[in-house]
């Protein structure tokens, strides 16, 4: 039973069951509920109407004897009756059971004591007027010992069986038909997510709510992969081309020092180091990229002072900045400077480093690159926010991707840098718990371009 069919088929048939077990539980507590309440009826009934012919009898005879109630009450006395009848002080006058006078000892040999049996069915007083002149018992000897209650039962039973029979009948082909479309809409559901990768492979949805939310699911699953997959292939090239084009030049600069054509001084051997330099930081980003993005990677957090974190970061691009003729300026919007958030020091530095050098490369010369931090509550907890400015505007269609592994707006890759900054602070702002991205804004009356990170202050 550990298929969808079988699961769903034993379940449908253990609810059916269970529900006919429970249905014959309360059906019998019905009939006996029945039976009971017509004893009691049946019993008042009874003692309504010997009382009348007991007093009559009493009031002809001046007393109570057994002749004189036999006489009397013979002609209201049926097989299936039981009628004792005592004196004022409980003692036996007259016992009749199946239409016939018995014998005290008679009696006692199936109730057991006549005193015990009193006191477990508590007689009825009957007056003469207000006088008691006696105790009465009667009520029938079963419910069974008439003919047309045992054919009833009996009808009942019957009639129970063969429902009962039919129900579990409707339930098996019923279970059997559910299961059936049930395995066939998740055996096509299975088979389309086993060939998800397959373009021609449409994925079904079967109406079934639960069924089709795996559906939707998995279309956006295979979206993701296809959308993956284009990915991949894009960086497998960028990758080919940002190590190919080093090596070649390395292999041919090589090449010509072997055979004499070029001369093997401190220039060349600066281009070929050079070159090899920019080998070892696209293979050095590519491990760090794979080191932040794996799940096992933990950060170290501890307690970072604002404005050294701002002093820091001016302190080591305040030389590029005058060299490339670029405004850079560093503030620290925090009241209390000395406040202190929580973070991994190394990575941040990191991550707003790789955000400014990227700022530099496209801020051309007399241009202005801002950083500041601040606090802001959100959502009853303090944040602390990153913001990085320079004049510029990005194309609305690199936006979406310019925090994807590789991504260069400039396809033909002659611009500087691997395409691997603003991934490798992406994955540093994430292994945070925070947010960052990037837009075009206006700020001060000039096109700048904007990139936002929001990471919590306390750890």
């Amino acid at each position: 039973m550990k298929t969808f069919f079988g699961k769903i088929l034993f379940g449908q048939l253990a609810v059916s069951i269970a529900v006919l077990i429970i249905m014959s539980f309360i059906f019998s507590a019905a009939v006996r509920s029945s039976i009971s309440s017509w004893n009691s009826d049946k019993q008042w009934e009874l003692q309504e109407l010997l009382m009348p012919v007991i007093s009559k009898a009493y009031r002809l005879n001046g007393s109570l004897s057994e002749q004189s109630l036999e006489k009397a009450l013979l002609p209201y006395i049926t097989d299936s009756l039981y009628v004792y009848v005592f004196d004022t002080e409980k003692n036996p006058i007259l016992l009749m059971e199946d239409g016939k006078p018995r014998t005290l000892e008679e009696v006692e040999k199936k109730t057991g004591s006549i005193g015990s049996f009193i006191s477990l069915n508590s007689p009825v007083p009957i007056k003469d007027g207000e006088t008691v002149i006696g105790y009465l018992l009667v009520d029938n000897v079963d419910f069974l010992a008439y003919k047309a209650n045992r054919l009833f039962i009996s009808t009942i039973k019957r009639a129970s069986s063969i429902g009962a029979v039919f129900a579990v009948l409707f339930a098996v082909g019923f279970s059997l038909f559910t299961a059936s479309v049930f395995s066939k809409k998740t055996t096509s559901l299975s088979k389309s997510i086993t060939e998800i990768q397959s373009d021609s492979q449409e994925i079904p949805f079967t109406g079934i709510q639960e069924l089709d939310k795996i559906s939707r699911a998995v279309i956006k699953l295979k979206e993701r992969l296809k959308y993956e997959e284009s990915l991949r292939r894009q960086w497998m090239q960028d990758i080919s081309h940002d190590l190919r084009t080093p090596l070649t030049a390395v292999k041919m600069q090589v090449e010509g020092l072997s055979d004499g054509v070029l001369k093997a001084d401190n220039e060349r051997f600066s281009a070929l180091y050079s070159e090899l330099n920019h080998i070892e930081r696209l293979v050095c980003n590519l491990q760090e990229l794979s080191r932040y993005e794996s799940p096992e990677t933990k950060i170290n957090r501890s307690a970072i002072k604002a404005n050294e974190f701002v002093e820091e970061i001016k302190d080591r691009f305040s030389i590029l900045a005058e060299r490339l003729g670029i405004q850079f300026k560093c503030d620290c919007l925090i009241k209390n400077g000395q406040e202190v958030f929580w973070g991994d020091m190394h990575l941040l530095q990191r991550c707003i480093s790789n955000i400014i050098q990227n700022a530099f490369q496209h801020t051309e010369k007399n241009g202005e690159i801002i950083f500041f931090i601040k606090k802001i509550q959100l959502e009853n907890e303090p944040k602390i926010i990153f913001t990085v400015l320079n004049t510029g505007v990005i194309s609305e269609t690199d936006i979406p991707h310019v925090f994807e592994r590789l991504y260069r707006s400039d396809r033909s890759r002659s611009s500087e840098g691997n395409g691997l900054g603003l991934s490798i602070a992406k994955a540093i702002v994430n292994l945070h718990n925070g947010k960052i991205s990037i837009e075009n804004v206006i700020e001060n009356q000039k096109k700048m371009v904007k990139v936002y990170i929001e990471i919590p202050f306390a750890p």
